[in-house]
């Protein structure tokens, strides 16, 4: 094996409904590196929910491997070692929330590894402050915000200090403003922690912060690369039924009237600057 994280060998998965096979996984194969961030793009019943699942062991294949570190899912007696590599946020915190008390949320994975009760006081305070959420650690998880819950699941996850985090469209029921928080946060994990991040979302402005972007339709991998080089073929993206971040949309409707401000605009803060740069350039003239 080589020095991939998570690996996918020709991964198959299916299920049977009314006496019939129904394929959802077909022939999937793809690598997540070590402190990789990785967007998992698709439409509804793309299949990108199943393959995460199989990341860690939630779900086994019908057909072909996955491998965390080398260790084959399908081997029983790995299960609990590959859970802890990787863990997993799902799209609504209070299925996750356990406990009447933040830090005790929070310490609820490590007790379950039987960690020794210290390093269970340590992890807890440091998952708290890498989410910003040590203040609130005596606070009711019911009476925070969903943005401030969902940063609690997250704590309670890199509590058990795995090396990759799945995020299952960990924003899809929060504010802009939680939204932000949480973004930040997963982009904090994987720029500062070093932990791999995949991220499975239908917002393109959360993807286009992503190293690597991974599209899937009908069960398989149709096309990956960096967000430039995915965002800029706009007609693919739509033919998929998927979209394009807004600041993509705002330059390339630009660039139909004549204001061109450059193949790698995916962020608010690139947009205002390619204009800044645009107008500075060309002082407003629309013809050069």
């Amino acid at each position: 094996m080589d020095g991939a994280f998570i690996k996918t060998q020709n991964l198959c998965f299916s299920y049977s409904e009314e006496e019939e096979s129904v394929n959802v996984l077909k022939n999937v194969n793809i690598e997540i590196t070590p402190g990789e961030f990785v967007a998992l793009l698709g439409h509804n019943g793309s299949g990108k929910s199943t393959l995460a699942k199989h990341f860690n062991a939630m779900l086994l294949p019908s057909g072909g491997k996955v491998y965390v570190r080398n260790m084959d899912t399908e081997d029983e007696s790995l299960k609990f070692a590959i859970r802890q590599q990787v863990g997993m946020v799902l799209q609504n915190p209070d299925n996750q929330i356990v406990a009447t008390i933040v830090e005790e949320d929070v310490a609820f994975g490590p007790e379950n590894l039987g960690i020794d009760p210290k390093e269970i006081r340590r992890r807890v305070d440091e998952a708290l402050k890498t989410v910003d959420m040590y203040d609130y650690r005596t606070h009711a998880p019911h009476k925070l915000s969903g943005g401030q819950k969902q940063r609690v699941a997250i704590a309670g996850v890199i509590a058990m200090e795995p090396d990759c985090i799945v995020f299952d469209e960990p924003t899809a029921m929060l504010d802009p403003s939680g939204r932000r928080e949480v973004m930040n946060t997963i982009e904090k994990l994987c720029r500062q922690k070093n932990i791999a991040v995949v991220l499975i979302t239908h917002n393109m402005d959360e993807a286009a912060r992503a190293d690597r972007i991974v599209i899937m339709d009908n069960g398989e991998i149709i096309r990956e690369g960096p967000p430039a080089e995915i965002f800029s073929d706009s007609a693919f993206m739509r033919g998929h039924n998927l979209d394009i971040p807004q600041a993509s949309a705002l330059a390339e409707e630009l660039k139909k009237r004549g204001f061109y401000l450059g193949a790698s605009v995916l962020s608010p803060e690139q947009c205002a600057e390619a204009i800044y740069k645009y107008w500075r350039c060309y002082g407003g003239n629309s013809e050069n």
